[in-house]
C-alpha cells in the first residue's frame, strides 16, 4: 500500500516489521536449530554493504506481504474456535442502529454498511488515525500466526528439556495474547469509523439547520 511513493503505517507496522521477525527467526533456525553451518560467503557481504541496506528492507517488505495474506486466511479459520472467537465492540447494535438512522440510503445493508462509513471518512478525514489502528492490527495477527507456527516448529528442533518448555509456553501465551489484541485493534477501527461518520453527518446537519 504505497502512497505517493511513501510507506504507509500497513507497509511499516505490517510488512517490514513482520517480514525482519520471520527473516531473523528463519535464519535463527536454519544455522542454529537445524545445525546447518553458515555459509562462508555471507563473510564477503560487507563488501556489499551498501546495496543490501537497500536489498534488505525490500526483502523484508515482500517476505512480510507474503506472510500477510497466509495469517489473515488462517485467523479466519481459527477465529471460529470457542477460545479464539472475537468479542463485538460494546454497544455495537445501537450504534449501528443510529448510523443506518443517518444513511442517505436504505439499501445500504449491515453487510456494506462498514465499508461504506469508512469510504466517507477516508474521503472526508484523510489524516484520520484509522491507518494506524489497521496497522496495528496487521501487526498482531501476523505476528500470532508467527509465534504459533515457531510453537510447532520448536517441538520438532530441540530437544523436549526445562527451557524448551518454558521457550514454547511463552511463545504459545504470546501467540494467544497477540491473536486478543489483534481483535482488540479490529474493534477499535470499527468504532473509530462510525464514530467519525456520525460526528460527519451531525456536524453536516447542524450547518444545514443554521443556513
Amino acid at each position: 500500500m504505497f502512497e505517493k511513493g511513501k510507506l504507509s503505517f500497513w507497509d511499516f507496522g505490517t510488512y517490514l516489521t513482520v517480514g525482519c521477525f520471520a527473516s531473523f527467526a528463519a535464519a535463527f533456525y536454519i544455522f542454529y536449530g537445524l545445525s546447518i553451518p553458515f555459509p562462508s560467503w555471507a563473510k564477503n557481504l560487507k563488501d556489499f554493504s551498501g546495496s543490501i541496506v537497500i536489498v534488505i528492507p525490500i526483502a523484508f517488505l515482500l517476505f512480510g506481504m507474503f506472510i500477510e495474506p497466509i495469517a489473515n486466511w488462517l485467523v479466519k479459520h481459527i477465529e471460529k474456535l470457542g477460545w479464539f472467537k472475537p468479542r463485538n465492540i460494546r454497544n455495537k447494535e445501537s450504534l449501528v442502529n443510529t448510523i443506518k438512522s443517518h444513511l442517505p440510503d436504505e439499501d445500504i445493508g449491515s453487510a456494506n454498511l462498514y465499508r461504506y462509513c469508512k469510504a466517507v471518512v477516508e474521503l472526508k478525514f484523510q489524516n484520520s488515525n484509522h491507518d494506524i489502528f489497521l496497522a496495528r492490527f496487521g501487526f498482531y495477527r501476523s505476528m500470532s500466526v508467527l509465534l504459533a507456527l515457531l510453537f510447532i516448529i520448536n517441538w520438532f528442533v530441540f530437544k523436549y528439556d526445562a527451557i524448551n518448555i518454558a521457550i514454547n509456553v511463552l511463545l504459545a501465551f504470546c501467540a494467544y495474547q497477540f491473536l486478543k489484541r489483534s481483535q482488540v485493534f479490529k474493534n477499535h477501527l470499527e468504532e473509530a469509523v462510525y464514530y467519525n461518520y456520525l460526528a460527519l453527518v451531525v456536524s453536516k446537519d447542524e450547518q444545514q439547520q443554521q443556513q
